[in-house]
């Protein structure tokens, strides 16, 4: 079981400019939450809730099943018992196939899963009594670009059968009740014997009891590994992310990292974050504001019991860090906890991206082999070192441009013109262009002869003319963002040598 560890080296980049706002109500970070790539194989379309049952539970081995966009009144759970079995709203966006399974006092399961290597997107699941997906202890599940809410209990849920549930994926989904919990049994997700579970990119909203205590919204527990929780947003929630439980005794977790979240709440709330009974933990670079503690709480994370032995490193937050609670053996390595709400774009919308005014948290960290972006994908660091917390405040550099080629030269006595083509990447706003008779690496780039630096970055095409007797000509080129921040160094394009000095034309030439 891998157990994550520090590596506090420095590293040097370049800087600056806000970071683009989060929108509640949508994918947080879109690069990672791509569309599914079109079906292949047994395809079968369903349009009715009885035909989406009778699918799910007899279609063949492998089988996607395509939901038509509507809403479907379930009359029961929705059970899959194949393996590869893929279900999915045929239009991919998740609020066009609705199934409602009736009201939180009715009904049992939304989606019931007890086969392997199962596919669960682009739909909406509400008002399902118990859980709104349960997994029984089988591996490689897929949960999707989902909405599920309220929810009678566990809006995910992952049971203790067989040896367990292993590489299990919910990305890219909102979970949420409208108010909370008809009582205090419930979690966002509750996951037993889960082992190298992913869960990131998602939303969750208001996962709290009736009377505001509730379990934690996302809990790997009862001898879960290798757990890795990142990029969610949660937004007044009552508990946050727990590996552990309280109520067991043992080591009750095993490695994991929990990195680049944002934790807001205005709401009545307990801990953000709880290392509880667990042990090979990394906690870094969590962003956490919480306003309405519980009588008595003054600390917004923890680790508790002596079996729990981890890492709290680079955390924002604006409430202490319990690290040795009950005897547990936290380490703490440069986390802030005096953070304040206009560090942050929008700290009531849980927008926690830092501000320019921040900057007691920006450049403050050190690089953590393993916290290489952040909140937004972005590459750490932006600037001469990381920021404290989840969001990296700046622009990351462009990309480099890519192949970069001649596709045509015309070579007379005293000049060579070179018809260039490249792609450019989507945030450079200029590139410049240089040449030079020696290959141009990042060490030369300054030393070759500069052709342009005023070409916008939309132009992915030139004609280069410049002086030449004979020999090779290099040509290379770097974009820049709106900050001014370079790209890396582009493939080099040649000219061959032919020593021809009469007009010619060459095409496809290298």
């Amino acid at each position: 079981m891998a157990t994550y560890a520090l590596s506090l080296t420095l590293a040097l980049i370049l800087a600056l400019v806000p970071s683009p706002s989060l929108i509640q109500g949508q994918v947080l970070t879109s690069s990672a939450c791509p569309p599914l790539p079109p079906p292949t194989g047994n395809i079968v379309t369903v349009s009715t809730e009885a035909e989406l049952r009778d699918q799910a539970y007899n279609a063949a081995a492998g089988t996607t099943i395509m939901i038509e966009a509507g809403v479907y009144d379930m009359q029961d759970f929705v059970y899959v018992v194949n393996d590869g079995i893929t279900l999915r709203g045929e239009t991919g966006n998740r609020e066009d196939v609705v199934l409602d399974f009736g009201g939180m006092e009715s009904g049992y399961f939304g989606i019931l899963v007890d086969a392997d290597d199962v596919t669960i997107a682009d739909i909406t699941i509400r008002n399902a009594t118990d859980h709104g997906v349960s997994i029984q202890g089988r591996d490689r599940p897929t949960l999707y670009n989902l909405h599920i809410r309220d929810i009678g209990d566990q809006l995910v849920k992952v049971n203790p059968a067989g040896d367990g549930s292993e590489d299990g994926l919910l990305a890219c989904s909102r979970l949420e009740y409208t108010t909370s919990a008809p009582d205090s049994y419930t979690n966002g997700i509750s996951a037993h014997q889960a082992h190298r579970w992913v869960v990131r990119d998602n939303e969750w909203y208001r996962i709290r009891g009736n009377e505001d205590y509730t379990g934690p919204t996302i809990l790997f527990w009862s001898e879960s590994s290798d757990t890795v929780v990142e990029r969610n947003l949660l937004v007044d929630c009552y508990r946050g992310i727990a590996f552990g439980n309280p109520g067991e005794s043992g080591v009750n977790h095993t490695g994991g990292v929990v990195r680049n979240n944002f934790i807001y709440s205005s709401l009545p709330h307990d801990v953000a974050i709880e290392m509880t009974r667990a042990q090979g933990w990394l906690v870094a670079h969590n962003t956490i504001i919480l306003l309405n503690p519980a009588s008595g709480l003054t600390w917004g994370m923890e680790a508790r019991y002596s079996e729990s032995q981890g890492t709290f490193a680079y955390n924002l937050t604006n409430m202490s860090i319990w690290n040795d609670r009950d005897g547990a053996q936290g380490t703490l390595v440069g986390n802030m906890t005096n953070a304040q709400t206009d560090w942050f774009v929008d700290a009531a919308s849980g927008d926690l991206h830092l501000v320019a005014t921040a900057t007691a948290a920006i450049d403050q960290a050190a690089t953590l082999a393993d916290v290489a972006d952040d909140f937004d994908g972005d590459a750490r660091p932006i600037g001469p070192a990381p920021d404290v917390g989840a969001d990296e405040y700046g622009a990351p550099p462009p990309a480099a441009v890519t192949d970069l080629h001649v596709t045509q030269t015309i070579t007379a006595t005293g000049t060579l013109s070179a018809t260039l083509r490249w792609t450019v990447p989507t945030n450079a706003v200029t590139c410049t262009l240089r040449y030079s008779g020696t290959l141009i690496s990042e060490d030369n780039w300054a030393g070759a002869t500069l052709l342009t630096d005023t070409l916008p970055g939309s132009t992915e095409t030139y004609t280069a003319t410049v002086p030449y007797d004979s020999g090779i000509v290099y040509f290379a080129l770097k974009s820049q963002n709106a900050s001014g921040d370079w790209s890396a160094l582009s493939n080099n394009a040649f000219w061959p040598h032919l020593d021809v000095y009469l007009p010619l034309v060459m095409r496809n030439s290298p």
